[in-house]
């Protein structure tokens, strides 16, 4: 997907990303949690050609248990929640 949105992209575009935080190295959280390691999704993006430019913690609730399924009713708008800016170069 990352590499779609690259593609997609004019040179000096934006890419936002927000996804749900996972433990680091919980190689198996997208699958049991809906939950991304953010050394991971980093490098994903990365990856693709993008360049990290910023992280913002409007969304980090530093409770949060990042093992819990996103999905479920009771945690639903309580996730530790990471926002990451990248900026495609060219």
């Amino acid at each position: 997907m990352n590499a779609k949105v690259f593609n997609a992209l004019k040179p000096g575009g934006i890419y936002i990303v927000i996804d749900h935080v996972a433990d680091p190295g919980t190689a198996n959280a997208p699958d049991t949690a809906h939950r991304i390691d953010l050394a991971v999704l980093r490098s994903e993006i990365e990856a693709a050609g993008f360049r990290f430019e910023a992280e913002h913690d409007a969304l980090r609730k530093s409770a949060d248990d990042h093992t819990v399924m996103v999905m479920r009713p009771e945690i639903r708008g309580k996730t530790d929640q990471v926002i990451y800016k990248f900026r495609k170069l060219g």
